[in-house]
């Protein structure tokens, strides 16, 4: 015990973390500047996924492309629908699931960067947000080639069935990177969400796989968004990906352009996705090195 009668013994005192957000400017900077580590984390988890498998990344592809086949059958062929329009909704689902396993990776991938990343966020200070992020650039790598495949499918398409619409090449095509660059930011915004819910409840993840599932089923995936009239178009714009989605429909199953409602669309959900859930991340990643440890 120390001798000095003046001395006052320091007490620290804990206290409930409170959300607050942190000097935005700098945080943005060191992002950005630590971009590198983002970029190549998503390379080394992108390898490491399919390094216990024989075909590797050929799941990329195989996986979203029987799935595909097996709704086809249960829409097209069970319903007794015609072979033209039969190829129109092939078509539909391949590249509505596509474009939708590319936001879902975003999105439970990123939901569990976090609680998987703990030694990193234990052991080096970063900003936090770079882990779902490199899960997004891991996703766009997954989406990249799913794309030559689903080329390939809508050529050859139209040598088997000579009568149906299938569009040619068309300036329209240049809408391509605004509604993946859409889907992508919508699905990195909703993976910081998600990310920050795993953190507090764990069980966030097993449900996350159910509410994607229904999520899919109420989007313009399964159906075409043509079969939506009147009010119930609104449902199309109250879902995250319905703009996105029918646009990718508009550009490659019509090859048409976008119309200023679903440009909007996008727009409003890429916005609205990485406000809320950029607040809602970084408010609290202070709290996350004591609530995974």
């Amino acid at each position: 015990m120390p001798t000095n009668p003046d001395f006052v013994p320091k007490i620290q005192v804990f206290e409930p973390h409170r959300a607050s957000l942190p000097p935005l400017i700098p945080y943005i900077k060191e992002f950005w500047q630590r971009r590198t580590f983002a970029i190549e984390l998503a390379k080394f988890n992108d390898k490491a996924e399919y390094l216990d498998s024989r075909l590797g990344k050929v799941w990329l592809v195989l996986n979203p492309l029987l799935l595909g086949l097996v709704y086809y059958l249960v829409v097209t062929i069970i319903r007794g629908g015609g072979h033209n329009n039969g190829l129109t909704t092939l078509d539909h689902l391949l590249i509505g699931l596509f474009t939708f396993y590319f936001a879902q990776n975003c999105i439970t991938a990123g939901a569990q960067s976090v609680t998987l990343g703990g030694r990193l966020i234990l052991n080096q200070a970063f900003p936090r947000a770079l882990l779902p992020f490199s899960c997004a650039l891991q996703a766009f790598q997954q989406f990249i080639p799913t794309i030559p495949v689903y080329i390939f499918i809508l050529v050859t398409g139209k040598y088997f069935y000579p009568a149906t619409q299938v569009p040619g090449w068309t300036w329209h095509f240049i809408w391509i990177p605004f509604i993946l660059i859409c889907v992508g930011i919508t699905g990195f915004g909703l993976a910081l969400v998600f990310a920050t819910l795993n953190v507090y409840f764990r069980d966030t993840n097993k449900l996350l796989s159910y509410i994607t599932r229904i999520w899919m089923y109420l989007s313009p995936v399964l159906w075409l968004p043509e079969t939506l009239h009147g009010k119930a178009k609104l449902l199309l714009y109250a879902n995250p990906l319905g703009p996105a989605l029918t646009a990718t429909s508009n550009v490659w199953i019509k090859g048409e352009g976008l119309s200023g409602l679903i440009i909007f669309g996008c727009i409003f959900w890429a916005v609205v996705s990485m406000l809320l859930g950029g607040y809602f991340f970084i408010s609290r990643e202070r709290d996350f090195a004591i609530r995974i440890a």
